[in-house]
């Protein structure tokens, strides 16, 4: 994860609500730790105690606190540069023939990995990916201190994955509608809850929810209550 947060409200839901809008996500983006819940004290007034959390934002998210001019090309290029070479080094441990290639894109530098034995670079639900990916951020910030954002894909996955998931979560999202019952998606990491969500926010008969804690929490689709 990029950055950590903490904000106070009277409410813990209050504090959420201050950090999404502080920061520019949604809920649904965020992992939230609660530090306090607050208390009203005593007749509401004394002693009362506001509510607390910290929140971390998604990989590869940051919060633009001063005005930074837009990365210039020869900056983009010096990035480009140290990400590949530092994920060759990596994955070479893992791998023998992998090649790594650098693909332009305007919202940062984006890495094309391919190899024969793809699958392991990949890992379980693209787990695998998204720690390599992690790593590689955090040493091109530390060597560089830019604010590009770094990213990657081996073979098409991370297009393959949220195809599948924007499907499973239209399916599941008329079985709901269907049967009036919830449905849970477990075990999301951050990024595959927000292709959920987003492939359901239009949708007014449903509403999604991210519950737990940890990196990898569960995701509920829940009925739309019919108003009266």
């Amino acid at each position: 994860m990029s950055a950590s947060y903490e904000f106070e409200g009277k409410t813990k839901e209050e504090a959420v609500r201050k950090a999404c809008e502080v920061l520019g996500v949604s809920e649904d983006q965020l992992e939230i730790e609660v530090l306090s819940y607050g208390s009203t004290g005593i007749f509401g007034l004394v002693g009362a105690k506001k509510a607390k959390i910290k929140v971390t934002l998604p990989e590869g998210r940051q919060v633009n606190t001063d005005e930074e001019k837009p990365a210039t090309g020869d900056e983009a290029e010096a990035v480009a540069e140290i990400a590949k070479k530092t994920l060759e080094d990596i994955i070479s441990f893992i791998v023998d023939d992998a090649t790594v290639t650098v693909a332009n894109h305007p919202d940062g530098i984006r890495l094309k990995i391919e190899a024969s034995n793809s699958a392991i670079l990949i890992g379980k639900h693209g787990r695998t990916l998204d720690a390599l990916q992690y790593l590689v951020r955090k040493i091109v910030r530390k060597k560089k201190n830019t604010k590009l954002h770094v990213s990657f894909d081996v073979e098409g996955y991370r297009e393959k994955r949220k195809a599948s998931l924007t499907q499973l979560a239209l399916r599941l999202g008329e079985k709901v509608k269907r049967s009036g019952k919830p449905a849970t998606i477990n075990s999301m990491s951050a990024y595959d809850r927000r292709i959920v969500h987003i492939a359901l926010k239009d949708d007014t008969s449903v509403r999604t929810q991210s519950m737990g804690s940890g990196l990898f929490r569960k995701l509920v689709i829940f009925p739309q209550k019919k108003q009266k």
